[in-house]
């Protein structure tokens, strides 16, 4: 029986299996340099890690452009088209940038905020009364992932409700979707425009690396938005109590090692794209990533806000933030049997540190299915850099469940108790915790964590909700099939109910004909 872990770390319970074909390098996407300057250096570093990261996860094609205000800096791709096509993959070819459209409908919201058309503190169903949202759910509040649980209050992603901008933004601009996003995005940065049959404010706009860089151009040069308009998005929102979230209107805004970045992520079919989008407000500085596999971002679980777990953005902040032009700073090899020692040599003389990197390249070994390395990454992290008050990582909370390592786990049930005072309607800590109480044996506690997300407020009743009740649910049954076979059967019947396919439909069939097949206990 696979655990919730592994039901999300393959997505493609829904999609289909994640495409493991072979990468080969290709040097179609060229060295689109406007203005190198020093930088050469430390683009060929990037380039040869960006070829490492690419091998180590199986992404077919993958293709980058590094910008300024003055233009492209460089740009190269590396790889091929989802076999069995073997055409090499460009910074020209087209493809779903996912996610990444959430920051085009941020930018174009925060035009229109500054036109006075559209109030962000205005209820959202003052401009679309057909919203099924409550009446205090605010334009911010969807802009910023604040609409579900108790709203406001707290950061839970949500496409599904950031999806209803669409009607809010049609409503004030008084025309379609497409027409706005063309005549305010891709008209006023030169972008060539592509056929995008099913986008939304959330995602699915089609563009490509070239196309995207000349959006990232536009936004430094002030051609999308003023001055003062972008640094707003730099800077992280705060909930109605003042608590700063992980995301600022639309874009993600965080600090990382000292330095402030905006940035954005995709995350499509498995099998379709993944995409990436970092930006250094201080240096004028962008990174957009275009991948045709979604493992680009998959198994970094940017969703809950943290681009310092993405092995890609801390090449790059380690490189173009960090790092002076002409001078990169290198990275240990990921598989360094002497990594420990490595880090030493390089932290001696450097103020940048390796924790963020290291747990991502922990992240890859759990994706990849080398548990015995993640572990060592994950323990030589928590040993170099955790300290007895280090605020407590969701990320390495999710990540500590598949980890057969009783010191590790029983640490993230103490940093889940800790992040749940903090977050108590977030649905993803309070799977993770429940999984990790279930493996100890806690099931009084696991059974409390697993009923708290089936009793969620103000969910939007989307795929993710029905999933996340149906791994609840299968978490019940097991933990009540010893004792109590009827009741593990009917939590079994809920998950057939809800309308599930795919591998959770499967495991639920499974357990269902094995509970029907068992003798029952004298």
């Amino acid at each position: 029986m696979t655990s919730p872990f592994d039901r999300f770390r393959r997505m493609a319970l829904i999609f289909g299996a994640i495409l493991l074909g072979a990468c080969t390098r290709s040097e179609t996407g060229t060295n689109d340099v406007a203005n190198p300057g020093d930088w050469t250096t430390n683009v060929e570093v990037f380039d040869s890690e960006l070829s490492d990261l690419q091998n180590a996860l199986a992404i077919p094609g993958i293709a980058y452009v590094i910008v300024s205000d003055t233009g492209p800096i460089a740009s190269r791709a590396f790889g091929v088209a989802q076999a069995p096509d073997s055409t090499p993959f460009t910074t020209s070819s087209p493809l779903r940038i996912a996610s990444v459209t959430k920051s085009i409908s941020a930018v174009i919201a925060m035009q229109l905020a500054e036109e006075g058309l559209l109030d962000l503190e205005a209820p959202a169903r003052q401009y679309a009364p057909s919203l099924s949202v409550p009446n205090d759910v605010r334009v911010r509040h969807l802009l910023s992932h604040t609409s579900e649980g108790s709203i406001g209050s707290d950061y839970v992603y949500s496409s599904s409700r950031f999806a209803m901008l669409r009607s809010v933004l049609e409503a004030v601009a008084d025309t379609n979707f497409d027409a706005i996003v063309r005549s305010r995005i891709l008209d006023r940065a030169s972008m060539k425009p592509h056929p995008s049959p099913d986008l939304g404010a959330h995602a699915a706009l089609v563009s490509t690396v070239d196309d995207v860089g000349k959006y990232l151009t536009a936004l430094e040069r002030g051609a999308l938005l003023s001055t003062q308009a972008l640094a707003k998005l730099a800077v992280p929102s705060r909930t109605e109590s003042g608590a700063m979230l992980p995301v600022s209107l639309g874009w993600f805004a965080q600090t990382v090692q000292g330095k402030s970045i905006m940035w954005s992520f995709g995350q499509d079919d498995p099998e379709h794209s993944g995409a990436l989008l970092i930006r250094l407000p201080e240096q004028r500085l962008s990174l957009f990533v275009l991948a045709n596999s979604n493992v680009l971002s998959d198994p970094f679980r940017l969703l809950m806000g943290d681009a310092s777990k993405s092995p890609f953005a801390m090449s790059f902040l380690r490189l173009f933030a960090f790092s002076p032009p002409g001078s990169p700073l290198s990275r240990p090899a990921r598989a360094d049997s002497a990594i420990a020692a490595s880090i030493d040599s390089i932290e001696r003389h450097a103020t940048y540190r390796f924790r963020d990197e290291l747990l991502s390249w922990a992240l890859i070994d759990l994706w990849t299915n080398d548990r015995e390395s993640a572990l060592q990454k994950f323990k030589l992290a928590s040993e170099r850099y955790t300290s007895a008050d280090s605020a407590p990582d969701p990320v390495v909370h999710f990540a500590s469940v598949p980890l057969e390592d009783s010191t590790i786990r029983e640490r993230a049930i103490r940093d889940g108790d800790r992040l749940l005072h903090d977050h108590p309607l977030n649905r993803w800590i309070l799977l993770s915790q429940g999984e990790l109480l279930q493996q100890h044996g806690r099931t009084r506690e696991a059974s409390a964590a697993f009923q708290r997300i089936l009793d969620l407020p103000n969910q939007e009743p989307d795929f993710l909700r029905r999933l996340f009740k149906a791994w609840s649910w299968m978490a019940l049954a097991q933990m009540s099939a010893p004792h109590d076979r009827n009741q593990a059967r009917a939590y079994l019947q809920r998950i057939i109910d809800s309308g599930v396919s795919g591998e959770m439909l499967s495991d639920t069939k499974r357990m269902l004909d094995s509970l029907s097949s068992a003798k029952s206990p004298r």
